[in-house]
């Protein structure tokens, strides 16, 4: 009797994770879910478990997690920071892929291109052309579906219907979740506006923009500022939108002087929004972005408190744009993010004019498909320019 593997967090695949799970990169390119097929995959004998991230038949391609191909081929997967790229190793042979140029490379061998397909921000890639190169044998069963990986010298225990008859009852549970994915996944999309340096005297007018259009945000904000204006941070909680901490000083020779002043400011923050609010929030968005001062010291730090750290993949330059130019390049970036179904966290300001030009955005962004909802602490997800994933 076989046990179904699961899908394990090694730290050869956490090193993978801090670049293939980036959304901010653009070379990868997206899967279309809408015309995807689930497939299961089995290595000899044993069903392979996958959490959340499902391989799937899209083109006439089986596409499989590039992190669980440590699972799957029984290999090491490793990130190679000089190069950018991912490298899989396995009885003494090694495949590089990379992954933000789509093409792949082996010793003696050029690079060709290889079809590589970006869906909830992972990386997916093909089973076949991975597993041949490893000289496993691929067989395919169109019914189910179904891959089967046959490695070299080893005795299967079952016949393919002995192993049908074996997993049915877990490959049933695993499609009637596929068919729920499925169908959540038509009802839209979702975006993320966040505004940083408030509260100010424009707060109130988006907080009242937010309210009308039944949508959420999320704030960053300044410490000595939440003083001066607690009936709008009281309102934002009131209002069901989160809040996070950008620091006390926002002087990056202050913020940044070491480790314990970055962590001090967020304390002091949060400390400040837990007393007005009495909500606990470790969402914080560090001054000018996480890059290039959030170096690895920093991000220690802030890891070992267990901060969440959020930049962005939008931004809307509204400190120094017209309201014409702030919508114009919302659109721009938004619409780039869609075609790679990367979610989008937009950089906006606590100022007059993003307060203005804030309903035609959201407009926009409906009309688009997406629900704009606030952070939620419980289901964060990483958007940091470091690829940081403990943040």
């Amino acid at each position: 009797m076989f046990s179904v593997r699961n899908i394990a967090t090694y730290f050869f695949i956490l090193c993978s994770f801090l670049l293939l799970f980036n959304p901010l990169y653009t070379a990868v390119k997206a899967a279309s879910f809408s015309n995807s097929q689930l497939i299961f995959i089995v290595v000899n004998d044993e069903l392979i478990a996958f959490s959340d991230d499902h391989p799937f038949v899209l083109e006439g391609l089986t596409y499989v997690p590039l992190r669980s191909l440590s699972t799957i081929l029984g290999a090491d997967v490793m990130y190679d920071q000089n190069e950018h790229a991912v490298r899989v190793h396995k009885d003494g042979q090694v495949l590089t892929i990379h992954v933000f140029e789509n093409t792949y490379e082996s010793e003696g061998m050029e690079r060709k291109f290889l079809p590589i397909k970006m869906v909830d921000n992972r990386t997916y890639v093909p089973l076949r052309l991975v597993a041949e190169f490893f000289q496993l044998q691929v067989d395919f069963y169109e019914d189910i579906p179904l891959v089967r990986l046959i490695e070299r010298y080893n005795d299967l225990q079952y016949s393919y219907e002995e192993l049908l008859s074996q997993y049915k009852e877990q490959i049933e549970i695993e499609k009637q979740k596929w068919q729920v994915n499925k169908t959540l996944e038509k009802k839209g999309k979702t975006a993320y506006l966040t505004f940083d340096d408030g509260p100010t005297a424009s707060t109130s007018q988006i907080l009242d923009i937010l309210q009308n259009y039944h949508v959420q945000a999320t704030f960053f904000m300044i410490e000595p500022k939440i003083w001066n204006y607690q009936e709008e941070v009281k309102r934002m909680i009131a209002e069901n939108h989160a809040i996070g901490s950008h620091s006390v000083t926002h002087q990056k020779n202050i913020v940044y002087k070491n480790p314990k002043s970055l962590l001090e400011e967020m304390q002091k923050t949060r400390d400040t929004l837990y007393t007005i609010t009495g909500v606990d929030s470790r969402l914080i968005r560090v001054p000018y972005g996480s890059k290039p001062y959030l170096t690895a010291p920093f991000r220690n730090v802030l890891a070992e408190h267990h901060f969440q750290v959020w930049d962005w993949n939008v931004d809307s330059n509204d400190w120094r744009f017209t309201k014409e130019e702030i919508l114009n390049t919302v659109k721009k970036q938004v619409k780039k993010l869609n075609e790679k179904n990367i979610t989008p966290v937009i950089l906006f300001h606590d100022r007059k004019e993003t307060a203005e030009i804030l309903p035609a955005i959201i407009e926009f962004l409906q009309a688009e498909g997406y629900e704009l909802k606030a952070h939620d602490s419980e289901q964060h997800f990483m958007v940091n320019f470091w690829n940081d994933e403990r943040l």
